[in-house]
């Protein structure tokens, strides 16, 4: 994971409309950065960002009214690194983020399988912290691509 100080961060507010913006968000610093990436890095890390930001929203008390999420971006020669905090678990339903495989997930659910996709496009660089953190949940990934 990326260590330097991030090359990009900002603040998103905790509702479902957010989860575009950050796609946006991210595609642009991608696409304007001082480094050449493949476009199926982009579109990886933008899928990545949706499942990741979707989950602050949906699992922790960012989605609750006046929460938000913190997205941090990285760019280096033919790596990239996303991370997105949330404010922790909702008090009525605790959870800790987990990645399952999503080759074996039961594919009739609506959801438990967003962090293993970002695991496979990764291939398996990501991971992720839990409380008792003050801050709450912080879940990061990393994409590389080959240096041209």
């Amino acid at each position: 994971m990326c260590r330097h100080e991030a090359d990009h961060q900002l603040t998103f507010a905790g509702r479902p409309a957010s989860v575009g913006v950050l796609r946006d968000w991210v595609a642009r610093h991608i696409r304007l950065g001082r480094h050449d990436y493949p476009g199926t890095l982009t579109d990886d890390l933008v899928i990545c960002a949706s499942e990741m930001g979707t989950n602050a929203i949906r699992h922790s008390r960012s989605g609750l009214p006046g929460g938000v999420f913190t997205a941090s971006l990285w760019q280096g020669p033919g790596c990239v690194c996303l991370e997105i905090r949330d404010m922790g678990p909702r008090p009525d339903t605790p959870s800790v983020p987990h990645i399952s495989d999503s080759m074996s997930a039961d594919f009739a659910r609506e959801s438990g399988r967003g962090l293993g996709f970002v695991a496979a496009l990764c291939d398996g660089r990501c991971g992720f912290t839990v409380p008792p953190h003050p801050r709450g949940h912080t879940v990061w990934c990393e994409l590389r691509a080959p240096l041209a």
